[in-house]
């Protein structure tokens, strides 16, 4: 049975693409358009405004990284488990709770603190009632708030209702793919949304723009395409070989961001949310993630990826944008968030630690599972 590392992509490899991936959310959230920055002064130099807010959005690849690793990651777990049907139910449960246990702590956790500070939750889910603001708070514990349009405590977790989509849409992936192979599905799904809507609806908040990204994930999973990238050569000389495929690579990257910033979205959905945040994906993996100490730095990033996504939208935009914008310096300000919001991760883990968390969680999943064998 192939395991992360044996198909080029090590569960330390992709804990540095998502500590990439969460740096620069930081700077795609904060700059990528002017309403984010509103009436703030921000120092861009040594580049201008224009320049790096359209530079900037270029990061908004780093849902795609997620979407990809998830999708690698996935099809691994379930490509020799979803047999029956029963299996597929069996893997789905244990996936949404294992996935999810970290959102429902978090939530729980920020639904306390602003529930004492300013009582944001009442503002949020019962201007419609006490009926209505229940079902609220469920639909959002439950990740789904995106899916079913109701109110939320943070906005940026829409992508709990797109982790969702993903574990159901794997394991029919995987039977479809055995039978057809990959370019029909993903044609299709090219295609679906040109016929039966405005290509342009398909957005960087929309599930549905990421599913073409799940696939490219499992690909790379099912073929090792990772080591067969790391194993090009060029030429024999293993020196000259390098220094060629470096520039190349490079090269390509530059001008896929170019195209990136360049093509419309709403024209190019499959482009800006599947094509080139694959090409940034090997790029990151082939020369980035293979650094020694920046691996082990992004690595520790990664590890706190999902509470720092979580979080950092609280600081930077609910509750505390005069303060995170306070800083005037593009870079403080990204690297200001950054920090802060780790730092609430860390906080959150020993948390976890205390409470025996993530062990109880555990137990859950397992008593779920044994539930749906019987």
């Amino acid at each position: 049975m192939l395991t992360n590392k044996d198909t080029g992509l090590s569960k330390n490899d992709s804990l540095c693409l998502k500590g990439i991936a969460i740096f620069i959310m930081m700077f795609f959230h904060c700059f990528c358009s002017t309403r984010r920055i509103g009436d703030y002064t921000v120092d861009f130099f040594p580049f201008t405004q224009n320049f790096f807010m359209n530079f900037s959005r270029s990061f908004n690849i780093c849902v795609s990284v997620f979407a990809f690793i998830t999708g690698y990651g996935l099809y691994l777990s379930c490509k020799n488990k979803c047999v029956t049907p029963r299996d597929n139910f069996k893997w789905m449960a244990n996936r949404y709770i294992r996935t999810f246990s970290g959102y429902w702590f978090v939530y729980v956790i920020s639904f306390i603190v602003t529930l004492c500070c300013c009582g944001y939750p009442i503002e949020k889910y019962f201007t419609n009632g006490i009926g209505k603001g229940l079902s609220y708070i469920a639909v959002d514990f439950l990740g789904l708030f995106d899916l079913f349009s109701t109110p939320t405590l943070n906005g940026t977790w829409w992508y709990m209702s797109a982790a969702l989509i993903f574990i159901l849409f794997v394991p029919i992936a995987v039977k479809i793919t055995k039978k057809t192979g990959y370019i029909p599905l993903i044609l299709f799904l090219i295609i679906l949304p040109r016929i039966l809507l405005d290509a342009g609806a398909i957005d960087g908040t929309n599930p549905y723009a990421f599913l073409i990204t799940v696939l490219f994930g499992m690909i790379f999973a099912q073929y090792d395409v990772f080591n067969k990238v790391l194993n090009i050569k060029l030429v024999k000389n293993k020196i000259a070989d390098s220094i060629i495929q470096f520039v190349l690579w490079t090269a390509l990257l530059a001008v896929s961001i170019y195209f990136w910033i360049r093509l419309q979205q709403k024209y190019f959905f499959e482009y800006h949310f599947a094509f080139q945040p694959l090409i940034s994906i090997i790029y990151c993996r082939k020369y980035i993630v293979r650094v020694p100490v920046i691996k082990q730095i992004l690595a520790f990033f990664g590890k706190h990826s999902m509470n720092i996504f979580l979080v950092h939208s609280f600081i930077r935009s609910i509750f505390f944008a005069d303060f995170t914008y306070s800083f005037k310096y593009f870079w403080l300000i990204g690297i200001v968030l950054f920090s802060i919001s780790l730092l609430i991760s860390i906080c959150l883990q020993l948390l976890k630690k205390i409470f025996f968390y993530d062990k109880l969680m555990d137990k859950l999943s397992d008593k779920i599972t044994v539930m749906l064998s019987k």
